[in-house]
């Protein structure tokens, strides 16, 4: 007999249906797993042979032919398990399946991984699928206990979740499916153990930080260890606007499909903070593998990706940055397929003045002038022309570290970058962007209109300063985060003089040597 049961896989964060078809025939008696298959699929057979086994039900003496289909994408993991053991249950006609229930699998999901001893396991990588499964006229999607918190996060379709396969048996005898979940847990309080109150001083990175996060502009960090670099960095997090629910859905996909959901983060609803060691690979950094998996680019999705002592990090890990900075997604090419990932972060980088930590002190810092140089050239031209804000840190003063007078907090400044992403928002409705540093070159003209006095400034500085073209244009896009900072449409000389001392372009050259 032939029976047709769904299943689904995902490609990068997207999911596609895969259709296990299953024919047990007249022939030499054994399973043939056919479609395109990584060894974990074909391991499949005796997982799912020895579960039915152990339920109770034995394999005919005739040949199984199992197929998954489409047979040009390559199937990996063991989600497949549990659509293959029911297609070969239905094949032999041990379970009675009623009309109306022949009709219902045809817009049901299945995915599991099978125990030995009829357990059906978690998976990762479902959210995708799931959220895929209504595309294509799924009605409900059939899983794992553990994974049902994270398939709940989508609507419009049925969550069933099942802790053995006895249990599915058990529903499609009886021709009644179990009530659909609904995750009832309230979303937790978003806490962040950082505000930006508790920084003493430094007012203009204070100001310079809320313009970037205001944008979603890159910035890079120099000045002495100890100056609160990493500090303020950590506070970042806490003055982003809260995740919509389509950024959280995307996030929670990239977690999925990298096997970072767990019990305790069943879904994401904070923005990301990626904190890098200097030792990471550039598969980690990028993605890949050999089942493809995000990295640490897609991971920081809609938040930061933070590396301290940028320059100590490695100069492929360093130049690999480009192309994610600027398309803000990661390929990742294999024979018979390529995915896409998202890389929409902003990049926060830190570095001190020079190898040891402590210039501009002479008492402490015994570094060459051209080990200090060479120290601040370790990153590119290429790659700190990308960085739109370079923000010079100087060190606290002793009256500020003891002063009972409070800065602006991270509420404050939160709701200040709310205020100028929602002029972003309204500006840029009918684009296909969503942020000023995001804003492409031919489009410039049309949302930044300049006087012929701001014109002039902006020539002056072009022709008397080494600024490249894309320098310009990145200007020019900090520009109008600063006027949108301000709440206001037009352009003032003032936000230029700003951009100008925040693109700051004498910290790559290094003149503060």
């Amino acid at each position: 007999m032939y029976s047709k049961i769904y299943s689904g896989t995902a490609l990068g964060i997207d999911g596609m249906i895969v259709t296990v078809e299953t024919d047990i025939s007249s022939g030499l008696p054994g399973l043939s797993l056919v479609g395109y298959l990584a060894s974990s699929v074909k391991e499949a057979g005796e997982r799912v042979r020895t579960a039915l086994k152990n339920l109770g039900y034995s394999m005919p003496s005739r040949r199984i032919t199992v197929n998954l289909s489409p047979a040009d994408i390559r199937k990996d993991g063991a989600g497949y398990d549990m659509a293959i053991a029911l297609g070969i249950l239905i094949s032999m006609e041990d379970i009675p399946v009623t009309n109306n229930m022949f009709k219902d699998l045809e817009e049901t999901l299945f995915i599991g991984e099978l125990g030995l001893d009829g357990r059906v396991l978690p998976v990762k990588g479902v959210l995708p699928i799931v959220d895929y499964a209504p595309k294509e006229g799924i009605r409900r999607v059939v899983l794992p206990e553990k994974n049902a918190d994270e398939a709940s996060f989508v609507k419009g379709v049925d969550i069933i979740p099942v802790n053995s396969f006895e249990d599915i048996i058990e529903m499609l005898s009886s021709g009644k499916w179990s009530t659909p979940y609904k995750n009832t847990e309230e979303e937790p309080e978003v806490f962040y153990q950082n505000d930006l109150a508790d920084v003493k001083g430094q007012d203009s990175l204070k100001r310079g930080i809320i313009i970037a996060v205001s944008g979603f502009h890159n910035i890079i960090m120099t000045g002495a260890a100890g100056s609160g670099k990493s500090m303020i960095a950590k506070c970042i997090p806490s003055i982003m606007p809260p995740l919509t629910h389509e950024e959280s859905m995307e996030l929670t996909k990239i977690y999925s499909v990298a096997g970072l959901l767990n019990e305790k983060m069943k879904y994401v609803n904070t923005r990301p903070f990626r904190s890098l060691n200097q030792n990471i690979s550039q598969v980690a950094l990028l993605g890949g593998g050999h089942v493809p998996k995000p990295g640490e680019v897609s991971l920081a999705t809609g938040g930061v990706l933070f590396l301290d002592e940028f320059p100590e990090f490695g100069r492929n890990i360093i130049e690999s940055l480009r192309m994610p900075m600027e398309d803000h997604i990661v390929s990742i090419s294999r024979a018979k397929a390529s995915l896409t990932f998202p890389a929409r972060f902003m990049l926060v980088s830190a570095r001190n003045n020079c190898p040891c930590g402590f210039y501009p002190d002479r008492k402490k810092c015994k570094c060459t002038s051209r080990e200090i140089y060479n120290y601040q050239n370790r990153i590119s031209h290429p790659i700190m022309d990308r960085i739109d804000l370079r923000l010079e840190v100087s060190p606290v003063k002793y009256s500020d570290i003891f002063s009972l007078e409070r800065g602006i907090s991270s509420a404050e400044a939160r709701e200040i970058i709310q205020n100028a992403r929602e002029r972003q928002r309204i500006r840029y409705k009918n684009e296909d962007f969503l942020f000023n540093s995001e804003l492409p070159q031919g489009k410039i003209s049309t949302y930044i209109k300049l006087s012929k006095s701001e014109e002039d400034l902006l020539r002056d500085f072009f022709e008397n300063s080494d600024v490249s073209a894309r320098g310009y244009y990145r200007i020019m896009k900090l520009v109008r985060t600063i006027a949108d900072v301000e709440d206001r449409e037009e352009i003032r000389p003032s936000d230029i003089e700003e951009a100008i001392f925040y693109r700051n372009e004498t910290v790559e050259r290094g003149t503060f040597i």
